[in-house]
């Protein structure tokens, strides 16, 4: 049994509107996983893109193709850096408190 299967057309047209995105684009149900994926002919050796986190094909798959381009990838690292720095920061002062309660517990 097949894996993948090619939507080539939905109710919504949001086949048609990824592919006026970007023209490489297709989308695939992955039958095994029971997902969506969106997957472009422009990419190096393997087709996959990302998998769309969503039961249903909608306008929230436009929004996330949109969201995750590559011409988006500065500000997508932008972002994962600084929430990572935050995340640090809050871990951080959460061992100092912690050491700072054992201390003056002791």
């Amino acid at each position: 049994m097949r894996e993948l299967f090619e939507i080539k057309s939905d109710c919504l047209d949001i086949v048609k509107r990824l592919k006026a995105i970007d023209k490489s684009y297709f989308v695939v149900r992955n039958l095994s996983k029971n997902t969506f994926e969106l997957h472009s002919h422009n990419q190096l050796k393997k087709t996959y893109c990302l998998t769309i986190p969503y039961d249903t094909l909608d306008e929230r798959t436009i929004d996330l193709a949109l969201k995750t381009r590559v011409c988006n990838s500065d500000e997508i690292f932008k972002m994962i850096d600084e929430h990572n720095a935050r995340r640090e920061k809050m871990v951080v002062k959460q061992v100092l408190d912690d050491f700072k309660e054992k201390l003056y517990d002791s």
